[in-house]
């Protein structure tokens, strides 16, 4: 048996069975529906010294069709929520694509694998390539006589040629991002007025600074709706983001033991605790380590410990960060902290969110940042925001900025 799956945004189930049939005008077609998920069989009988072939597809669309990820609520979800974080532990020789399939995978609203037994010969070749360019597709498949793009598990587009590989290899220049304009603008009456002010607000503030600005995100969640981290929790993610910091800077093991022991921290996550415990840190370890600096500017502000987060394009105050959680015991600093308000963080957050897609809008493009905003400072404080709001309710280690 032979097996790959495609991935599409549109949501033709119809289409497919049209073209299985038109295509394989001799087989005999069966199929069925199971509420959100649907399969087909098509079965070529052999003849006197042949073998029968069967071609089957299996179905399966969102919960609630998107052109973005922002809800894990169905399988379907899951799974593209999985696949988002796999192809963004990718390397690659094409930055640009990797961004652009990126938000492919997240617009992709069914799944439908495609199983051919014994092989997916020249017949079911076509209705596989009919399938795909029908449905402005994208494959996922193990490398074979049909999928030789890479000698490795890969992704291609509905022509077949390759996107990505575990290796970063790509054989593509262009790949088109289509999303139904039906997707885009959520009914009027879907948004209190609290959250299309908190837009305006910002979108207002981007255009002061001549940020570029997508008018079509949509907006965050309404205060109402959102349920923040414990303060515990809170306190416990700052410690661990500290250590993980100043660890990146090279700060000798046993200064990072007795600080651990003193302020007794012991929530990091399993990616910090593989840091955290090593003996020495690879290039890209330290570049993620050192960065944290700014996600714990970001949960001090949130704290109250800062007074206001500063304009993104300079990193924070280093000296000044560490200090003010630092010089203190741990029990002087969870004294001397109050969470703000639901709706100041709402307020931050919502602003950074559109921060980021100015600024994956313009990596993907090739361009220069607008506003003079530095996308690596943008992202960590996204980040930080995005789990203390509980998006989606992820670990740290999972977190997700989709824009």
């Amino acid at each position: 048996m032979q097996i790959c799956t495609i991935y599409s945004h549109h949501l033709k189930f119809e289409k497919v069975v049209e073209i299985v049939k038109a295509t394989l005008p001799k087989a005999k077609v069966e199929y069925t529906e199971q509420g959100l998920q649907k399969s087909l069989v098509a079965t070529i009988k052999g003849g006197f010294f042949g073998k029968a072939k069967t071609l089957k597809i299996n179905y399966r669309q969102r919960k609630n069709p998107s052109y973005q990820l922002d809800q894990i609520e169905c399988d379907l979800t899951q799974n593209l929520a999985g696949m988002v974080n796999f192809i963004q532990s990718l390397p690659a020789k094409n930055e640009a694509i990797k961004n652009k399939f990126i938000h492919k995978v997240m617009s992709a609203n069914c799944e439908i694998g495609f199983m051919a037994d014994p092989e997916i010969d020249s017949d079911f070749e076509k209705v596989l390539r009919k399938i795909v360019n029908e449905l402005d597709g994208f494959i996922f498949a193990k490398p074979d006589q049909l999928f030789n793009q890479s000698s490795e598990q890969h992704f291609v587009d509905k022509q077949l040629n390759l996107i990505l590989d575990t290796n970063g290899n790509c054989k593509i220049q262009e790949l088109d991002v289509v999303v139904d304009t039906k997707y885009h603008d959520p009914a009027p009456n879907t948004y209190a007025e609290e959250q299309i002010n908190r837009k305006a607000k910002s979108e207002s503030f981007l255009e002061s600074k001549e940020i570029k600005i997508n008018k079509n995100l949509p907006c965050i969640p309404a205060t109402s709706d959102v349920q923040l981290r414990t303060l515990k929790a809170i306190i416990d993610r700052a410690y661990a983001l500290l250590i993980i910091a100043v660890k990146g800077e090279g700060i000798e093991q046993a200064h990072l033991i007795k600080a651990v022991e003193a302020k007794k921290i012991n929530a990091f996550s399993p990616r910090e605790t593989i840091i955290y415990q090593a003996d020495s840190l690879n290039d890209q370890d330290k570049a993620y380590a050192t960065w944290r600096y700014e996600s714990l500017y970001t949960i001090l502000w949130a704290l109250g410990k800062m007074d206001a987060l500063k304009y993104p394009s300079d990193i924070c105050d280093v000296q000044a960060v560490v200090g003010q959680i630092f010089n203190s015991s741990r029990a002087e600093f969870e004294a001397s902290v109050q969470l703000r308000e639901k709706s100041e963080i709402l307020d931050e957050l919502d602003k950074i969110y559109r921060m980021n897609w100015a600024c994956v809008d313009a990596r993907i493009n090739g361009q220069t940042v607008s506003g003079n905003l530095n996308g690596s400072i943008v992202y960590e404080r996204h980040y930080l925001l995005n789990w203390l709001t509980n998006h989606q309710n992820q670990a740290w280690d999972d977190v997700r900025t989709n824009t």
